[in-house]
């Protein structure tokens, strides 16, 4: 009932002075003016001021409240009593005259300053003038005259909620320690200390709740989600289990029970409340499409679910055709069984249906990245720039397909408008040093890796990359051994990291040693020009040309146009 007046009042809607007051104002003819009572104007004839009081009071009784105000005017001119003040103040907040009202209820005060009930008048005219400040400031004044006042001290804190939630707290506990526990209060407490994320305290207030009305099934609704949010599943599942057994076509709390086995890693039990979830008659499509979404994370722990998964998405898709959130999600699990060109139907529709999804375009763009097709991820990505010009992830994916291309300032282009939208991302400071450096931009270079650096100090591919870069230009070669080693420690089957250490080993003339990385790097397959022509250069050094001329063969193979190579197979040296 409380919190019901409290909503009327801030509202702004005037209603009978009876329901916004204390539980001590009554709805009979106010008292008359104490005789005794000393005026501002004790000459005046008090009489006529006590008859003009009556007459004033039974107008105000029959909601005659213009009437009332033009004798309680009268009765002024002959005593200043503040119960005068205090029935003006009534009938204009009667009227929705709210400033004369909270002006004559503050001379009430004036004269007398501990009476209550003035200020809970004035304190109820504030609130439906919206004035919530100053109502909170005369619910203060009445607290420090009366600290037992129950509705006093819930009314402001219902006030303080949303600006002073801790004050508002301290009060609702107040007033559970000197009344005993509440619903009222502890409904509050609750709510209040979830918005905060306090679910601890947000338990106890439901678990005393429970305790009042142990057969209130919304109160175990709300404290198996606060269970939930405490991580005690077993509490949660207990009652949620309570709860389904008195109202077993709650899908909602079915879906959430699901959650919970969610949570503990159960798939068999929480698929099996999904399904009874997904089989409802009364399933909406943002709870199907939660069940969806449960499905495919769990397809990334285990990838025989794949296919329940893509049943799930299509169901929902065939319930409703227009609706593209489901698109990406397919094409991601088509891709999971090898069907390719389902996926890139699922993702195109999806680009089509909503050019604003970014992860539709990364997608559909990444696709044709894996599979090395540059251009048709440059000619996507570049089209996914006009819909979603801030996506991150789109200037990186097409600054490294720019990179693979060969064209480098398109590519540096694409990687700084990366960086300039995520400038912490290792791989996009990276990515870009790697590009300065083939554009022969090395202070830039070596700036975009020490950045890397600084943001995580134990990349491998940081590390890996920048020692390469130092050793082509024959620069800080123990710092680019170091470095190398490191990244070469976290991955040493990785064939880059192998051949660069190995390069670097051969840059300080240690050509036995690099001649054993550098094989290795060859030897785990599919080895690059480049390191294919590192391995002939270092049995070059060490002058087994055979095996150098065997070598610079293989990487000619691999790029027919590079002079230098062919011109090292002519001489058969370096």
């Amino acid at each position: 009932m409380m919190k019901r007046w409290l909503w009327y009042c801030a509202a702004g809607s005037i209603v009978a002075l009876t329901g916004c007051s204390s539980p001590k104002e009554t709805t009979a003819v106010p008292a008359l003016p104490n005789p005794h009572t000393q005026s501002l104007d004790a000459g005046k004839d008090r009489s006529a001021a006590m008859q003009l009081f009556i007459d004033g009071s039974l107008k105000e009784s029959k909601g005659q409240f213009a009437d009332a105000i033009l004798d309680y005017q009268d009765a002024l001119r002959y005593d200043h009593d503040p119960a005068i003040f205090f029935s003006m103040a009534k009938c204009y907040a009667q009227l929705r005259r709210f400033v004369p009202a909270a002006e004559n209820a503050a001379k009430a005060i004036e004269h007398e300053p501990e009476r209550i009930e003035y200020r809970e008048l004035l304190s109820q005219i504030l609130l439906n003038a919206g004035q919530f400040d100053k109502a909170a400031e005369q619910y203060r004044s009445i607290l420090k005259l009366d600290p037992s006042n129950f509705n006093a001290a819930y009314t402001l804190a219902q006030l303080l909620e949303r600006v002073k939630p801790n004050e508002a707290l301290d009060l609702y506990n107040g007033i559970i320690t000197r009344q005993g526990p509440t619903w009222e209060v502890l409904v509050q407490i609750a709510q209040l200390n979830s918005v905060l994320q306090r679910f601890d305290k947000a338990e106890e207030a439901l678990e005393s709740m429970q305790k009042l009305d142990p057969a209130n099934l919304a109160v175990k609704q709300n404290l198996a989600e606060v269970y939930i949010r405490t991580k005690k599943f077993d509490k949660a599942l207990g009652t949620l289990n309570d709860v389904l057994e008195k109202n077993p076509d709650n899908i909602m709390l079915r879906a959430t029970l699901a959650d919970v086995y969610l949570q503990q890693n159960n798939w068999n039990s929480a698929k099996k409340e999904l399904n009874t979830v997904l089989a409802s008659d009364s399933l909406d499509p943002d709870t199907h499409l939660r069940i969806g979404m449960a499905f495919y994370a769990q397809t990334l722990k285990d990838t025989l679910v794949i296919p329940e998964a893509i049943t799930v998405f299509k169901k929902y898709e065939k319930n409703y055709p227009t609706d593209a959130r489901p698109f990406v999600y397919l094409g991601v699990l088509h891709r999971g069984i090898r069907k390719d060109s389902v996926a890139e139907q699922y993702f195109t529709r999806a680009t089509q249906s909503a050019n604003w999804n970014g992860d539709a375009w990364w997608q559909l763009g990444w696709m044709y990245f894996d599979k090395q097709d540059f251009m048709e991820t440059i000619s996507i990505l570049t089209k996914a720039k006009q819909y979603v010009q801030d996506d991150f992830r789109i200037h990186l994916l097409l600054g490294i397909a720019y990179n693979r291309a060969g064209l480098q300032q398109d590519s540096r282009i694409a990687l700084e408008r990366a960086v300039e939208l995520n400038p912490t991302d290792v791989n996009a400071l990276s990515s870009l040093g790697l590009t300065y450096d083939a554009l022969k931009m090395h202070t830039e270079s070596d700036s975009s890796y020490e950045r890397a650096l600084r943001i995580d100090p134990r990349s491998s591919l940081v590390l890996n990359n920048y020692a390469y870069s130092l050793s082509e230009r024959g620069l800080q070669l123990e710092r680019a051994e170091r470095m190398s080693k490191e990244s070469l420690a976290s991955d040493s089957l990785n064939s880059s990291y192998l051949d660069t250490y190995g390069w670097i080993l051969f840059q300080k003339g240690k050509y036995a040693e690099a001649v054993i990385y550098i094989q290795k790097a060859v030897d785990l397959g599919d080895a690059s020009a480049v390191v294919l022509e590192h391995l002939g250069d270092a049995y070059a050094k060490l002058n087994n040309t055979d095996e150098a001329k065997k070598y610079w063969t293989k990487a000619l193979e691999k790029d027919e146009k590079n002079s230098a190579l062919k011109l090292k197979l002519q001489r058969g040296t370096l």
